[in-house]
């Protein structure tokens, strides 16, 4: 049977809010247009529908970034137990930037919604076997490279792989477990380029936020290495589920 898409439904509520920029909503959508994303490959709604919401998605990121490069960012600033003037010195300039970041955002229009038609259980679980053997060896050449990119790259085809599994039941626990993993990674990478590319922010506390920063990336890598052979079994299975 076809059914309604359920990110579609879910995003309208959440539309004022997110083109205010209210931050739980930014978190919300973004993670509804990878939902969207995963429905959309069953769906057959055409490459209007696609677009508008890879649109959004790509509207929403800088944003949901800059959020999560905030949270890292105060959350080691308080660890590393800096005067109360700085923290308070680093929330007005991070709060400036957020507000420029999202002045300069171009809200598109609603997605569209759209319809999984008949038959769509059994697209997923031939695009889970099919990705399944194609993740498992992008994860193979991710870990034998030290390639930001490519381990970002291999994140992004897992989160949607994730998402289609969870169309079909419940995502196996070493599938999120990795997934945070590679998370924690990139939010590294996007916090260190901050630093790196503005040495006036947080100048005085600058080194020490950085080390802080290598020491997590490192740390999430070597937690991807701990979980790749269950994560590979799991992927040479590409095991759906049934009806």
């Amino acid at each position: 049977m076809s059914r309604r898409s359920e990110a579609a439904g879910r995003l309208r509520p959440l539309w004022d809010a997110l083109t205010a920029g209210d931050p739980e909503a930014v978190h919300r959508a973004r993670k509804l247009t990878r939902r969207a994303q995963a429905e959309l490959r069953v769906a057959d709604a055409g490459g209007k529908t696609e677009r508008a919401w890879r649109d959004l998605r790509r509207a929403a990121a800088p944003l949901r970034d800059h959020d999560v490069a905030g949270d890292h960012l105060r959350q080691a600033l308080t660890e590393l137990d800096v005067p109360g003037d700085t923290l308070a010195y680093f929330d007005r300039t991070w709060a400036e930037r957020r507000a420029a970041r999202l002045a300069a955002t171009e809200w598109p229009e609603p997605p569209p919604a759209f319809k999984l038609r008949r038959g769509w259980k059994d697209r997923a679980r031939r695009l889970i076997r099919r990705d399944g053997k194609r993740l498992l060896a992008a994860g193979e050449a991710a870990l034998a490279t030290h390639d930001a990119e490519q381990w970002h790259d291999w994140r992004k085809r897992l989160k949607r792989y994730r998402y289609t599994l969870a169309l079909l039941g419940e995502v196996p626990p070493v599938l999120t477990d990795t997934l945070e993993a590679l998370g924690r990674f990139q939010d590294a990478e996007v916090v260190l380029g901050i630093l790196h590319g503005d040495p006036d922010l947080l100048r005085y506390e600058r080194a020490r936020l950085i080390a802080r920063e290598e020491v997590a990336r490192n740390k999430a890598q070597g937690r991807v290495r701990e979980l790749f052979p269950e994560l590979a079994r799991l992927l040479s299975v590409g095991d759906a589920g049934e009806d």
